[in-house]
């Protein structure tokens, strides 16, 4: 099981959180589907209530620099609970990644960054590839050859007026469009 790839993710997103809505000392929730569950683990998740009781008990989970975890089923999707100690961790100690801090900058100086500003902001970073999407949800995907610069795949759709992003990771990404 790799834990601290779902540990990153977490931290990850929460770091998004942060720079895009501000810190606040409280607990997190996060919504996981089944499917990423088992990507970032690289483990079965066919068994739900198995791995739940297994994550609950993993130390790895209980005794991190996040807190306790504490992992359950809603509404078909993994929860997971992050306590307000893995928030205040997450604001001090984990420095804003340049490249989301800038693509954050970009969306909100921009009401609807077009896709050249989008490809501005990836080139200041690396070699990247922007590609259609190949799925109707999305127009666009961006991302870095080298994934040390950022490891996400960013879904951007341009739709009456306005510019979104979504954040994937690559199996996800590859699950979406299959």
């Amino acid at each position: 099981m790799q834990e601290d790839r779902l540990i990153r993710n977490i931290i990850d997103q929460m770091k998004e959180v942060h720079l895009k809505l501000g810190f606040v000392k409280e607990s997190t929730r996060l919504y996981f589907a089944w499917e990423t569950i088992g990507h970032l683990l690289d483990t079965d998740c066919s068994d739900h209530r198995k791995l739940l009781e297994d994550l609950n008990k993993n130390p790895v989970f209980a005794e991190g620099k996040l807190g306790k975890l504490r992992f359950r089923e809603n509404k078909g999707r993994a929860e997971v609970t992050i306590p307000p100690e893995g928030a205040v961790y997450v604001n001090r100690e984990v420095p804003a990644p340049p490249f989301l801090s800038a693509v954050i900058r970009l969306f909100e100086s921009h009401h609807s960054p077009d896709l050249e500003q989008i490809r501005a902001c990836f080139a200041e970073f690396g070699e990247y590839v922007c590609r259609p999407s190949g799925n109707g949800d999305f127009d666009y995907v961006l991302y870095f050859c080298d994934p040390c610069v950022d490891p996400y795949y960013y879904c951007v759709k341009m739709e009456m007026g306005h510019t979104i992003y979504h954040r994937f990771i690559k199996e996800d990404y590859e699950v979406l469009m299959e």
